[in-house]
């Protein structure tokens, strides 16, 4: 049990801890429990403490009352030092107030003395400025008198002069004297100004009624006014200017206009001068330059010798700019003969015109520098002329349509050996279809190449391939791409013709120590005794080219006779260079405007091909035969026409025509074959009636168009473009069945009927007999191969449609099956057309060695 902590002893350490802030350090008295009864003695502590702690204050506070006490005086003091300064303060503030008082009364007097120098002022300014008024009232009336004496100058120094001193004033605007005075300065000056005016209306005076105008020296007033004295008012009124323009303006119209200005019923007015007047008298039907400018010289005269010299110069500056144009436009330019038999005429309009212009120079008019630039600029003007005539003429041209159409033509030379199969007999046939043959997978530049007479050396690797000229059927999709086909059309191969053409053949020594000529880059077999041969083909042209041609050969003929010693001194000489440039324009305008022209005709892309073509062999004999006369031209004139480019653009935009068609029959053909949905289920309704319309009417289409084309094209471009047809209809219809995968033997035969029906356009491509076969009643060789490269691989299609595996092999290994299809596309087809069997896989297998072998 712990020890016992008495109360008093809790107490004291409470206390301690109270008044010292001190804990105790008996750890019996920390840990002890304070009991209620230690409350009373804790009590006690405390008020003892209590009594002692105030003992203490009062024994210290006697020792320091004494410097209390004087504390206490200091701050009495202070309080008094402070009331005091407060009284100063007030007072001085006081003062402060009476000082404002007396300021406010000087200001006061000042503010008077100032009013009162500010009225003397005042009023010796307004003694001032009566003064001035009263001068300024003396001179409007003097300037009023002047008025009414006819002194229209004076008046208006009188009134600079008031203007001027009123601006001396330094007057606001708004005073009411400043508005009175300006007010009878502006009345002045209008009475001066409506003096003015009417006595120039007087002296210049226009009678609408008659037609003329009179101009007088002096006119009456309260004293007589002459022109110069209104000339000079209206001039330092600022009013000159504008009386000359209105003049100006009825002038021309009563004058001059009638007088330039052509009426329907071809005559213009007539001029009559006497004394001081000039009139229109009627009309008159004299339409020489001449006679213009007489009147124009005679104008002029009247207007010098009645008119001051300060007028004339506005009013020619005014007048002549607008007239001199009309001159020029209405009377010169129309004046421009076009063809060279009115040269001498133009050289004799171009001296009137100097002659004018000299007139204008020595009267000091204005328009002389006008005239001498038309004189100067007569072979551009000229050359102008002729540029615009011979534009509006192929437009007019094209507009009237394509005309009537034309049988032409076209002749090509070229070298053959004597030995190649065109001079073998009627024995070598085959061997000349042959031939063909060799090009049908080959490059169009050995065609090319053989032409001599219509295509240029520096023509024959052209690359056509952006006409859609070398179009083939793409093995996949079977749409058409490029191949050589199209190529042909251009008339590139048509030395192969099937017979129609005439061949007539010249003997010629054959070529010794030449290089042998190569063909897509190989060389040539040795060469042979070569022999001339003329091709002759005839095609359809409307008449369009011959009338572009016709033109020209005129501008041609102009610049060649321009370039002659006889006509060196011409004023047009020079437009000789333009002239030989201007067929480019002519064929560029052509090349523009064409195809909308030529759209209007079903054959109109066919007819657009054989009309470039034609002309481009007309510009290129134009050409040759230019150079061959180049000796006797100016050698810059001469250098000026070069139509090879334009020959070259030509071509080609008869070729883009040719391509256009071409394109879009592939497009019908292709969408009709679309509507068989690639032959699945051609044997299934409805399939089956849409196949059989597909076929339908891609046979009746190319019928069609072969039709039509028949009257336009040559008989082997005719033959080149619809096999080019046929080829993309027959390369998509062998597109489609390889990409069937199973076809039944129903479906096979409906294939092969479809392709028989196909087949059936071989009559297109049937050569006329010749006498030799209507003799041994043989029947000629089908071209359809030669100009459809696919067509054997067509056939052969069909034969396997129809055939036995036995008889497939068979064609494999021992016919020419594998020179049309490949192995792998023969495969897929037995794969389609034959269900799967030990006899199918042995074919198959055989197929694959044999085309290893080959």
């Amino acid at each position: 049990m712990p020890p016992q902590t008495s109360d008093d002893q809790l107490g004291q350490a409470i206390l301690q801890s109270i008044r010292d802030g001190s804990y105790p350090e008996n750890e019996e008295t920390i840990s002890a429990e304070l009991p209620s009864s230690a409350l009373t003695a804790l009590s006690g502590f405390l008020e003892e403490a209590k009594v002692s702690s105030k003992a203490s204050i009062r024994e210290l506070s006697k020792e320091i009352a004494p410097d209390i006490d004087g504390w206490i005086a200091q701050a009495q003091q202070l309080q008094n030092d402070i009331d005091n300064s407060h009284k100063v303060s007030q007072d001085i503030v006081i003062r402060a107030k009476e000082g404002d008082s007396y300021n406010a009364k000087l200001q006061d007097t000042n503010a008077k003395l100032d009013l009162l120098n500010g009225e003397l002022a005042f009023n010796e300014h307004l003694a001032r400025t009566l003064q001035q008024l009263h001068g300024i009232r003396h001179i409007l009336d003097l300037g009023q008198e002047a008025v009414l004496a006819g002194r229209l100058p004076q008046v208006i120094d009188l009134i600079d002069q008031a203007k001027q001193e009123l601006s001396f004033l330094k007057l606001a605007h708004n005073t009411q004297v400043n508005g009175l005075i300006r007010a009878r300065i502006d009345d002045l000056r209008n009475m001066v100004a409506e003096t003015a005016t009417d006595c120039w209306n007087a002296l210049l005076h226009v009678d609408t009624i008659e037609s003329a105008v009179t101009i007088k020296h002096e006119t009456p007033r309260s004293s007589m006014i002459d022109i110069h004295t209104v000339v000079l008012s209206l001039d330092k009124l600022g009013l000159l200017k504008s009386r000359i323009f209105s003049f100006r303006k009825d002038f021309d119209t009563l004058i001059l206009t009638p007088r330039l200005k052509l009426q329907d019923d071809g005559t213009v007015g007539s001029i009559v001068i006497n004394g001081d007047s000039i009139q229109l008298s009627g009309r008159t039907a004299n339409m020489a330059i001449q006679s213009l400018f007489s009147d124009l010289n005679a104008i002029i005269d009247y207007l010098d010798a009645h008119l001051p010299s300060a007028v004339v110069a506005i009013l020619s500056e005014a007048l002549m700019p607008d007239l001199i144009s009309r001159i020029v436009s209405e009377w010169l330019s129309p004046s421009i003969p076009i063809d060279l038999e009115g040269i001498s005429q133009f050289q004799a309009l171009a001296d009137l015109t100097l002659e004018f212009s000299n007139s204008l120079h020595s009267h000091e008019w204005y328009g002389e520098r006008d005239l001498l630039e038309w004189i100067d600029q007569a072979p551009k003007l000229w050359f102008t002329q002729k540029c615009e005539a011979s534009l509006n003429r192929v437009r007019q041209v094209l507009a009237n349509g394509l005309g009537d159409l034309k049988m032409v033509e076209r002749i090509e030379t070229q070298l053959i050996a004597r030995g190649e199969v065109m001079f073998a007999g009627n024995g070598a046939e085959g061997d000349w279809n042959a031939e063909w043959s060799d090009h049908e997978n080959g490059d169009t530049s050995d065609i090319r190449s053989q032409h001599s007479g219509v295509l240029r050396t520096n023509e024959e690797e052209e690359d056509v391939s952006a006409w859609g000229l070398d179009e083939t059927v793409n093995e996949s999709s079977g749409q058409p791409v490029n191949t050589q086909d199209d190529a042909d059309a251009w008339g590139w191969g048509d030395e192969k013709d099937d017979g129609n053409g005439e061949a007539t053949e010249s003997l010629e020594s054959p070529t010794s120590g030449n290089v042998p000529s190569r063909s897509n880059g190989r060389p040539a077999k040795s060469p042979l005794p070569e022999r001339e041969v003329s091709l002759r083909e005839i095609y359809t042209i409307t008449s369009l080219p011959e009338q572009i041609i016709e033109m020209i050969l005129q501008i041609v003929s102009d610049g060649t006779t321009l370039t002659q010693q006889n006509y060196a001194s011409s004023p047009i000489a020079p437009a000789a260079t333009g002239l030989f440039a201007l067929p480019s324009l002519l064929l560029s305008m052509y090349r523009a405007t064409a195809p909308s022209h030529y759209s209007n005709d079903a054959n109109g892309n066919m007819f657009l091909y054989n009309d470039s073509l034609w002309m481009s062999e007309r510009l290129r004999v134009l050409s040759d035969d230019q150079s061959l006369r180049s000796a006797s031209i100016n050698p810059r004139s001469a250098g000026k026409l070069n139509l090879g480019s334009d020959i070259s653009a030509l071509e080609v935009f008869g070729k883009r025509a040719y391509g256009k068609e071409m394109e879009s029959q592939r497009t019908i053909l292709g969408d009709l074959l679309d509507g068989a949905q690639g032959f699945s289920n051609c044997t299934e309704h409805p399939f089956a009636q849409e196949c059989d319309l597909a076929i339908s009417s891609t046979v009746d289409r190319l019928r069609d168009v072969y039709k039509h084309w028949k009257a336009v094209l040559s008989h082997s471009a005719l033959l080149q473009s619809t096999g080019s047809l046929l080829s993309t209809v027959i390369n998509k219809i062998i597109v489609d069945v390889e990409d069937m995968s199973d076809i039944s033997e129903p479906e096979s035969q409906r294939l092969a009927s479809f392709c028989n029906r196909i087949a059936s356009l071989e009559d297109l491509f049937a050569p006329e007999k010749s006498p030799e076969d209507v003799l041994n009643d043989q029947q000629p060789i089908s071209l359809t191969a030669v100009y459809a490269p696919n067509w054997l691989k067509f056939q052969y299609l069909s034969n396997i449609l129809e055939s036995s595996l036995v008889d497939i092999k068979y064609l494999w290994t021992e016919g020419e099956l594998g020179l049309e299809f490949s192995a792998e596309e023969l495969i897929d087809l037995i794969e389609a057309l034959f269900a799967d069997s030990e006899h199918r896989r042995r074919a198959i297998g055989d197929i694959r060695r044999g085309a290893v072998r080959i």
